[in-house]
């Protein structure tokens, strides 16, 4: 019976033995996990057990969830920081330019040199009106906490009333836009934010298309309009140049405006802003390019 007394001890030691490795690994791991998941470093177990393994498997694949989130957070950060920079100094470009108009007005020999120095100044400032509005526009578009109203709208009818108000700009180029729209289309959305969208998308086609864009608004499918459960999809689309040096993936990106030759008009916040609004209504927005082709599709 002396060596049955002995094995009992001999346990008994073990599995205190056990249970104290057991806790102090599992003190070490919550301090490791404390410190590991700021630093982005993996847990390693000095007593791989198997429930400690698959808590210590658990634990480094949340790990290397949060490792993955803040690279893209910096990436990001990164991102906007240029694209900040690059938007600062279009602001800048304009300003400077209607400070040195207005000071060869102060110099100014004759009335008419005076004149086209205020002329000169004037369409500088506008242009930067037009980048300070687009951002004040993105500003209010991404606001999460911005209530939109939910009312019929006719969508038709606010693409009819968007083209007509740009017919001018269209004419003056000589285009004559491709419509076709199908009636009675009524979407419960906020009417402003719907406009907002036609007017940023017919603009980025007036500032960067190189013909005259089509605007289709049609039924998917072979729903009936007015049918239960119908679903629209408006699609305009234009042809354009240099479209090869998007970056198809980035479109909708606030400031992205591909290479140095497409930042010569706009703010890169159009689309943005489009993308940002449909979002808050629950609609999808969605630009591609097909061959010289810039298209964007807004479903409903």
């Amino acid at each position: 019976m002396i060596w049955l007394g002995v094995l009992c001890v001999l346990l008994a030691a073990a599995l205190v033995v056990y249970v104290t490795a057991t806790e102090r690994q599992m003190r070490g791991l919550s301090a490791s996990l404390a410190q590991r998941s700021r630093e982005g470093q993996r847990l390693r177990l000095a007593f791989p057990t198997a429930g400690a393994r698959a808590l210590a498997r658990e634990a480094n694949g949340l790990i290397d969830e949060a490792d993955d989130v803040r690279r893209q957070a910096v990436e990001e950060r990164r991102v906007l920081q240029e694209n900040l920079a690059s938007f600062s100094h279009d602001v800048r470009t304009p300003l400077a330019g209607a400070q040195g108009f207005l000071q060869l007005y102060a110099v100014a020999d004759d009335d008419v040199e005076r004149d086209e120095c205020v002329a000169a100044a004037v369409e500088r400032l506008g242009a930067m009106r037009v980048l300070v509005d687009a951002l004040f526009e993105y500003a209010k578009a991404d606001d999460g906490s911005r209530e939109l109203a939910r009312e019929p709208v006719d969508v038709a009818a606010v693409v009819s009333d968007v083209l007509a108000a740009l017919y001018p700009a269209f004419a003056e180029r000589g285009w004559q836009p491709e419509v076709s729209l199908v009636e009675d289309v009524v979407i419960e959305a906020d009417g402003e934010a719907v406009r907002r969208i036609v007017e940023n998308l017919l603009a980025n086609c007036l500032r960067h298309g190189s013909a005259a864009p089509t605007v289709e608004l049609h039924a998917t499918g072979s729903e009936a309009v007015g049918s239960e459960g119908a679903g629209f999809v408006l699609t305009i689309s234009n042809a354009a140049a240099d479209l090869g040096a998007l970056d198809e993936g980035r479109l909708g990106e606030r400031f992205y405006r591909g290479d140095a030759s497409r930042r010569a008009g706009g703010s890169g916040l159009g689309l943005a802003t489009a993308c940002s609004l449909a979002d808050a209504m629950g609609l999808c927005l969605l630009p591609s390019i097909e061959g010289d082709r810039f298209i964007v599709t807004l479903s409903f």
